[in-house]
């Protein structure tokens, strides 16, 4: 029946959330609830608000992470992030930024991550976690998303493809940066047509011949210039 009254099965959680925010709250006045926004529970109830001592987490998970959050492409996510800012002051946002079928994949987010998080900015979010490869040894750009990550949490007002061009320049020299950064616009073009998912694994249309053979041409060229830039270059590339 409360389903029901408010539109969506997150007055459910929502409500179960306040009922223990009430009652924590007398005796430890400054510590939140969290509670997700999660499948099922995303989509914002009509009316029914979190106490002020709630935070909602709305979880991206079916988001085309091969385009910003509020491209077309996540108009559903896009709608509920407006819908929970509506309702609440303490809306916090669960993203994802890997394959989780396989971390080494080519997960082409690598333009869109900054801007999805500046737009997040502007739309009432005050947290984000981006769960990225932390169960393992290495991940698809992971330097290169850890530290823009990093860098658009701290100040989202930076623009985050002069961020992309100077981690590029500093991580892996000034020579092979300018083939990396082609890398990075060809997987993001690769992916254009495509729903890029945590979960893709190997048989994505996307990696095909013609772009898997584009991208082998440019780290190519990039460890060739990295060998004039220092040895700890050359490993990074290779890497």
């Amino acid at each position: 029946a409360l389903a029901k009254k408010e539109g969506s099965d997150s007055a459910l959680v929502l409500d179960l959330a306040n009922y223990v925010a009430e009652h924590i709250a007398k005796e430890f006045p400054h510590v939140a609830v969290d509670t997700l926004a999660y499948q099922w529970s995303r989509h914002p109830p009509a009316e029914m608000r979190p106490l002020p001592n709630v935070i909602v987490r709305l979880c991206s998970i079916e988001g085309n992470m091969g385009y910003p959050l509020f491209a077309p492409q996540n108009a559903a996510f896009a709608s509920d992030i407006r819908g929970w800012n509506r309702l609440t002051n303490r809306l916090y946002v669960w993203d994802y930024c890997t394959d989780f079928a396989d971390y080494l994949q080519p997960t082409p987010d690598y333009l869109g991550l900054g801007p999805s998080l500046q737009w997040l900015n502007k739309n009432g979010v005050r947290g984000v976690f981006e769960e990225g490869a932390y169960q393992s040894y290495g991940g698809d750009m992971a330097e290169l998303k850890a530290w823009l990550i990093a860098q658009m949490l701290w100040d989202p007002r930076q623009d985050p493809s002069a961020l992309v061009d100077e981690f590029l320049r500093g991580y892996y020299g000034e020579a092979a940066a300018a083939p990396i950064r082609r890398y990075l616009e060809l997987m993001t073009a690769a992916v254009k047509d495509s729903n890029v998912t945590f979960s893709l694994g190997p048989n994505t249309p996307f990696l095909n011949y013609e772009v898997m053979s584009k991208a082998q041409k440019l780290w190519t060229e990039a460890r060739q210039l990295a060998r004039g830039s220092g040895p700890e270059y050359v490993i990074r590339v290779a890497n």
